[in-house]
Order: C-alpha cells, then sequence, then structure tokens
C-alpha cells in the first residue's frame, strides 16, 4: 500500500476533479504491474496497471489499491468490473472512495462476484493523500490553503507603489516554491486590489505548466476570459465564495490575499492549511499581515527566508 501512496503521488496537481491513484498488482510475492491516474480522460490506475501485462498473468493475483475501485462509468470505463474478469482473486484497499457515485459500491461489486476485498489499509495516510477530494466530497467544499510572505515585522506590502507589479518580500528561492504550492491546487484566489495593483501572473511557471484556475473576488470583471470573477456584492462572506467554488467544481484552492481577502477566511474558520514566508526585511511603514488565531512552525529555509507551517483542526 504503501507503494500505491507513492504511484498516486506522482499525479499530484494534475489529476483534478479525480483523485489521487496508484496501484500494484502482486503475484507469487513479486510485482507484476504498477499503475498510476496521470489525469482525467486518461486511464484509472487499476485499468494501467491490468492492461500493461499479459491477462494470462493476471489469474489468482492479488490488487492493491489506495482508493476504492469505482463502479460507475464517466469519462473512462468503471474499474471494479474491469477488475472482475480480468482474472484478479483479491483487492486490498486503502481506504473507502466517498464520492456519492462511489462510496462503498466498488467494494460491494467486488465481493458480488467473488473477488477477496481487504480493506482499510494505511487508512489515515490514504485520506491524507486524497484530503481535497475527501473534503470536497465529504464537507462540500473546497480544500482551502493561505499562502502570503511578511517581513520581520509582519508588514506584506507597501502602503504605496508608482509600478503595476508585485512589490517582493520572499526571494527568489521562496517564490519558485510558492509555485510548487500553485502547480498543487485546483484553483488560485486573490482580491481585486491584489489582482489591479500587482497585475500578478498567478501561474506555476517557475515549477511546471500545471496553472492553477485563477479566481479574483471583487472589483470590475476581468478581461481575462479565463479569469473567474466573484462579484464581491454577490459573494460578501467567505462561505459564499467557497460555495460558488464547490458549485464549479473547484476541489482546492490557494488564497494568496492581500491581507483583507486572507483575513476574511481566517475570521470564518475556513482553512485548512497555511504558508508564510517570512523574510529579514524590515520596513518602516506598510500593510500589517493576517493575524492568524494558530501558530505556525517553521518547515523549510530558503536563505534568509524561512517558511512556517500550520494545519487547521476543525
Amino acid at each position: 500500500m504503501a507503494r500505491c501512496l507513492q504511484l498516486a503521488e506522482n499525479g499530484k496537481g494534475t489529476t483534478y476533479p479525480n483523485p489521487m491513484v496508484g496501484c500494484v498488482i502482486v503475484k507469487n510475492n513479486s510485482i507484476l504491474s504498477e499503475g498510476w491516474h496521470h489525469r482525467a480522460g486518461e486511464p484509472h490506475a487499476e485499468a494501467q496497471a491490468i492492461n500493461n501485462i499479459d491477462a494470462k498473468d493476471l489469474a489468482g493475483a492479488t490488487l492493491y489499491v489506495n482508493l476504492e475501485p469505482c463502479n460507475h462509468v464517466g469519462r473512462t470505463a468503471a474499474c471494479a468490473p474491469l477488475i472482475v474478469t480480468s482474472g484478479i482473486k483479491k483487492v486490498v484497499i486503502g481506504s473507502l472512495d466517498t464520492h456519492h457515485k462511489v462510496n462503498g459500491s466498488g467494494i460491494e461489486h467486488l465481493k458480488k462476484h467473488g473477488i477477496e476485498v481487504v480493506s482499510n489499509i494505511l487508512t489515515q495516510q490514504c485520506r491524507s493523500l486524497n484530503k481535497r477530494s475527501f473534503m470536497f466530497h465529504e464537507q462540500h467544499r473546497p480544500y482551502v490553503v493561505l499562502k502570503w510572505a511578511e517581513t520581520k515585522n509582519g508588514l506584506v506590502a507597501p502602503l504605496a507603489k508608482n509600478q503595476l507589479r508585485p512589490v517582493w518580500i520572499s526571494n527568489e528561492y521562496a517564490r519558485q516554491h510558492t509555485h510548487v504550492l500553485r502547480s498543487n491546487e485546483h484553483a488560485i484566489l486573490v482580491g481585486h486590489r491584489t489582482w489591479a495593483l500587482d497585475s500578478p501572473k498567478l501561474s506555476a511557471y517557475r515549477w511546471n505548466e500545471n496553472n492553477p484556475q485563477i479566481v479574483v473576488l471583487g472589483g470590475e470583471k476581468p478581461i481575462k476570459q479565463e479569469v473567474i470573477w466573484l462579484s464581491s456584492e454577490q459573494y460578501k462572506t467567505a462561505e459564499q465564495v467557497l460555495s460558488k467554488l464547490y458549485e464549479l467544481e473547484l476541489q482546492s484552492v490557494l488564497v494568496e490575499g492581500g491581507p483583507e481577502t486572507l483575513q476574511r477566511f481566517i475570521d470564518a474558520n475556513l482553512w485548512d492549511e497555511c504558508f508564510v514566508y517570512k523574510s529579514q526585511d524590515y520596513w518602516n511603514d506598510g500593510l500589517l499581515g493576517p493575524k492568524l488565531n494558530k501558530s505556525l512552525s517553521p518547515i523549510a529555509t530558503f536563505q534568509d527566508n524561512v517558511l512556517y507551517h500550520g494545519k487547521n483542526q476543525l
């Protein structure tokens, strides 16, 4: 199962709206085949692993997968019926898939057709890997990640500036790591002031081409057609914003600010993880950063920048 999790993580940020899944097929204590889900519309992990080897070799084999096989037809064929017809005799599952179209039906189909099923193996790790998907399907909202950079004395932006671009607080190595965070999430959200004053790209180009969907809250509707705009008159609260993102089937969102936008999610206690990059710079004046009600711990250093991280236990 640990190997399934390793394989599944290869799809981080690219499988939306599907979860990350890895699969290993074993026979006579040897691995016959492996597979992982690359992106929506492409073969699922189970199908990939099964189709990688000759059908005759599957007879009597055991299939390991970190998430319950699906039993419904979407953009690809269902996995549970495929397993049944493959000759595999035992399936070991990490965690139940709580998507309403699965939710035990995959396990039921396997058992109904004589497949031995063992479930709840490394369940906590399996759920943690797909925390975004579980949050979306169980709590009916996106998984929320907060991120900002601040000076040594807690300032996040100058009071005024004369150029249409961000004023960097974090160094280039910390900024590259920010792009890693962006590449993992389904969407990225900023307030209209950040959008208008900084003209940010909000992409993951420093890491890969897996750019999140841009969401702008408030102000005037952006000219760019690919940007989702939420009117501040219609979406006044964090709850309303997340409800709309859920309706748009966005499973996670990285909230990058500014401070007023970030504070809205903090005050509503609607956040799951937080990343703060702290520099050694000291500004005489500027905008104060958000006030978080949880303590953060240092987890990485990028030269003179320190990255702090925390989780919100709801």
